[in-house]
């Protein structure tokens, strides 16, 4: 199935460029409220992060909407809080469908649409398709609408309970200008805690802050003494921590705590979903401690997959993307964090930061190539990575794809020794040269 507008999560863009200029957000609203009314769906929740064009964006979403659904309004809120609210809503006997305007991490110019099904999750692929050709068909939509509900965000917040610190656990949050902003104020309490990228603020969102500008938090950690910080992205469905050194403790790490501390109060996880690019020392850490583990692709939407096909409930990106199905029903940064810190408080004061895993050495080589070629026609790589296997079996994973945007061959390998990775990225790069014709 090939999609047109959709990504990997939603549509994304510059704002109030095509396919995000205010008269086409109109068309998606119809489109999407089309599709929807033929699922059944009765209402359809909708959130914003701080973006000087979200504002505008959700009343032309919602103007197109029109009459067939009830839309209720969040508000500028965090991502998880939409979903949270969707899937609490369908229980309650309405089917019940979402909708986050957000470009996430991405710049302030930015903006997207995220959408969620009755569950709480990401749309499947056919609901995407049916929408982008609902909004290919339209050409006038609907501009008669009901004026929108409000809805308290307050339900949400309460039911992740938030966290008092001790007043000697120094911790530096940075909420990335973005739709956490608000909310984390409430959750987190007491202690010594310091804050960045605060307040909410459109034009200054993700712009040197937050989960992919880690520069500031690690900096203000060290500086301040702090035992630990953390930072969302704009619109709050992940996170990222550093230590009290500085450095970077990403979802791998933080999923492995979660582990350890479910096991240590007699309440083993069922098994843990990873994706392709999931560290190998996590998966040997698992496998020691007798946790099953998996990976799929990359994408909360094959995570969630698997998860409900294993009845597991825990699921980690390295990204700081991390599922925790006992809390919501999508990866939530706020519930992450509040996790981590309440695993770190259980354990001794002196034994913190001990649990960590160690981490394979990974490193990836990109190749552009003039013309793609599939894989299994690659003869010379082939060979190479069969030849790399039979060498050191389950010590060396190696992920080769192309890109899914750009011409470019993606040779990633990860082993237990550097030294490994370098050989076998060597190999490799040398076969995939010969097949591809790079000089």
């Amino acid at each position: 199935m090939s999609l047109s507008y959709f990504g990997t999560d939603g549509i994304r863009g510059v704002a109030l460029h095509t396919p995000l200029t205010l008269e086409e957000v109109t068309r998606w609203g119809a489109a999407w409220g089309q599709v929807a009314r033929k699922a059944g769906v009765k209402r359809m929740v909708i959130g914003w992060d701080p973006r000087s064009s979200s504002g505008p964006m959700s009343e032309a979403f919602i103007l197109g909407v029109g009459m067939g659904l009830k839309v209720l309004v969040l508000g500028m809120a965090p991502t998880p809080a939409v979903a949270w609210n969707v899937e609490q809503l369908t229980a309650s006997g309405e089917k019940t469908w979402g909708l986050m305007i957000s470009a996430s991490h991405n710049p302030p110019e930015d903006n997207g649409l995220k959408g969620f099904n009755e569950l709480g999750e990401k749309l499947e692929e056919d609901q995407e398709q049916a929408i982008e050709w609902a909004f290919d068909e339209l050409i006038e939509p609907t501009t008669i609408s009901a004026p929108p509900a409000r809805l308290d965000l307050h339900p949400y917040l309460a039911h992740l309970e938030g966290i008092t610190l001790p007043t000697d656990f120094r911790v530096v949050i940075d909420c990335a200008h973005g739709a956490t902003a608000e909310a984390a104020l409430e959750l987190f309490r007491g202690g010594n805690i310091h804050w960045l990228g605060i307040p909410a603020d459109g034009a200054s969102i993700n712009v040197g802050v937050g989960s992919t500008h880690l520069e500031a938090l690690a900096k203000a950690v060290v500086a301040r003494g702090a035992q630990l910080g953390i930072a969302f992205d704009g619109d709050g469905d992940r996170c990222l921590l550093v230590d009290g050194a500085g450095q970077v403790v990403d979802g791998d790490q933080m999923v492995w705590l979660m582990v350890q501390d479910r096991v240590t109060c007699g309440d083993p996880p069922p098994g843990v979903v990873g994706t392709l690019m999931t560290n190998g020392g996590l998966a040997q850490a698992l496998n020691q401690a007798g946790i099953p583990f998996v990976r799929t692709a990359v994408g909360d939407k094959y995570l969630l997959r698997e998860m409900a096909k294993r009845t597991w409930d825990l699921a980690a990106e390295a990204s700081g993307h991390l599922i925790q199905k006992r809390v919501g029903p999508s990866g939530d940064g706020l519930a992450t964090a509040l996790s981590v810190l309440r695993a770190l408080l259980h354990r001794p004061e002196g034994r913190r930061w001990d649990w960590t895993f160690r981490p394979w050495p990974q490193r990836l080589v990109n190749l552009k190539a003039r013309d793609r070629k599939a894989i299994e026609d690659c003869g010379d790589l082939v060979i190479a990575m069969a030849s790399i296997g039979a060498r050191w079996g389950d010590g060396v994973r190696q992920v080769i794809r192309w890109s899914g945007t750009e011409p470019k061959l993606r040779l990633m390998v990860e082993a237990q020794e550097a030294s490994w990775v370098d050989q076998a990225l060597v190999e490799l790069e040398a076969a995939a040269r010969r097949d591809l014709a790079i000089t």
